[in-house]
């Protein structure tokens, strides 16, 4: 298994490669001059913004506040148990606290210690990653300052934020996305997303029937042999 993983592992010039394509997904136009001559303006709304270490910070709280709860859902007793075990729900449902702890016991000493383990070794490792993404996230956002507000604007938006509640928005207002009231509400939406996907499925599958049929390979080479 460890030299499988090995063999898989993308090369550093098969792992550039693929960033570079998926960067090129997203084309953007150069920035005009007058952009560009707005740039350190909105270089410094936004380090207002994202002050360094933010970034990083802020990626670590969502993952906390969202992955830790979500790991607990998995930790329940009478889940892990109908993971484990071939017992139904009311089987389970007969057993005792007690019971159920010794069973699990049996089954994984660690059982009430393993989701937080795997979450804090998950967020202690991305950290790295998150200071890698910093740097480009505040550069690329800068630009879209530059981009879509105007000199007038920026000293605005600059003097807003150099007001107390200017200032607490600035902090507050990347992480905004984060916060468990918004998360909530994103998963009370989640039936519905679903449910736009499976019709999104639906409708490719009956665009897609009004075009001639793929051929397989063997078809390719039969057709190139009567040519």
């Amino acid at each position: 298994q460890e030299t499988a993983t090995h063999e898989s592992a993308m090369s550093p010039e098969a792992l550039d490669g693929f960033a570079g394509m998926m960067a090129g997904l997203f084309q953007t136009e150069p920035l005009t001059d007058e952009q560009t001559a707005r740039l350190p303006a909105a270089q410094a709304v936004v380090g207002q913004m994202m002050p360094d270490g933010f970034y990083g910070e802020m990626m670590r709280d969502m993952m906390e506040k969202t992955m830790r709860p979500m790991m607990a859902m998995f930790s329940e007793p009478d889940f892990i148990l109908a993971s484990r075990l071939t017992l139904d729900e009311a089987a389970i449902a007969e057993l005792g606290d007690a019971e159920k702890r010794e069973l699990l016991t049996m089954l994984d000493p660690a059982w009430d210690r393993r989701a937080d383990t795997m979450v804090d070794a998950l967020i202690a490792n991305m950290g790295g990653a998150f200071a890698a993404v910093e740097p480009p996230v505040r550069a690329g956002l800068a630009k879209a300052y530059a981009v879509r507000f105007d000199e007038a604007q920026l000293a605005d938006i600059s003097s807003f934020f150099a007001t107390p509640t200017g200032s607490e928005f600035a902090r507050q207002s990347m992480s905004l996305f984060a916060d468990p009231q918004v998360m909530g509400a994103t998963m009370e939406a989640l039936p519905e997303m679903v449910g736009s996907f499976t019709e999104m499925e639906t409708s490719m599958e009956a665009a897609l029937e009004s075009l001639p049929a793929q051929h397989t390979v063997a078809q390719t080479c039969k057709f190139d042999t009567l040519k």
